[in-house]
């Protein structure tokens, strides 16, 4: 059902990308309309105070990669915290709240390894097209069915990157910061691991956020062979809330001259 209703979203994707920028601003986000964004703080972390512009990813420290793996809790999560054991790599799993009963004990298991889970919503809607009652009851209740299992989601993954300035301000107000994705595998397509492993890898580079999905046997599949392509590279594989660190560790004076942060009104 999910991918059917990601194919149903495409025709709807591509009229948006027709469209000029002036009729899209303030709509869908620029991961939602280009398929990734940019190493920008509006677009790939709206609303956070971190300036990436300000960030040096020639230091050590930035040399890390977020892997987050969207649409579980899944069957194929366990085979996944394996992969990523043997790796030494960790990631974020961001949950859809309906799927926690179904799927409770993995949920858990989850929960309790040194990875992290964030919140993707109690029904994986477009969330912008919803009216205000209906996203607060969609983010409220993926809360509930999170604290089932442990979690107090400290990271939110709009569904199909659909995030609007209301909505990110609504998130904030939960105790949750967006994020969406540099790199895109494009697993839903149910394209072959090795293609998968080429549209992660080829934009594997440090500061990266990638975007996959455990409900797909070729994620898996493709999994080591893009944890090992990081390694050569000397990239580590992180959460969310590592990579948050490793980037605020890596703002250097330097950088913040060259790119000032804008004066608040």
């Amino acid at each position: 059902m999910m991918t059917l209703f990601r194919r149903a979203v495409l025709p709807l994707a591509a009229a948006l990308l027709a469209l000029p920028v002036s009729a899209m601003a303030g709509q869908r986000s620029y991961a939602a309309t280009h398929g990734a964004a940019p190493f920008v703080t509006e677009h790939l972390i709206p609303g956070s105070d971190l300036d990436l512009d300000q960030v040096d990813r020639t230091l050590p420290q930035a040399r890390v990669v977020a892997l987050t793996i969207d649409d579980g809790p899944d069957a194929n999560d366990p085979r996944i915290l394996d992969i990523l054991r043997a790796h030494g790599a960790k990631a974020t799993f961001f949950y859809i709240g309906d799927k926690i009963p179904a799927h409770h004990d993995i949920a858990r298991l989850v929960a309790a390894s040194s990875n992290e889970v964030g919140s993707h919503t109690q029904t994986h809607p477009m969330t912008t097209d919803l009216k205000p009652a209906e996203r607060e009851w969609n983010i409220a209740q993926a809360e509930k069915a999170l604290a089932s299992v442990g979690v107090t989601a400290t990271w939110f993954r709009p569904p199909f990157g659909d995030v609007d300035d209301a909505l990110a301000a609504l998130v904030r107000r939960h105790g949750m910061a967006t994020v969406l994705w540099t790199a895109d595998s494009q697993d839903w397509k149910d394209s072959g691991s090795d293609i998968i492993r080429h549209r992660v890898t080829e934009r594997l580079v440090p500061g990266a956020v990638v975007l996959m999905h455990s409900t797909k046997a070729a994620t898996v599949a493709a999994l080591p062979a893009i944890l090992e392509e990081g390694e050569k590279r000397g990239l580590r594989f992180v959460t969310m809330s590592e990579w948050e660190a490793a980037m605020r560790q890596s703002v250097t004076p330097e950088m913040a001259l060259l790119h000032p942060a804008p004066r608040r009104r």
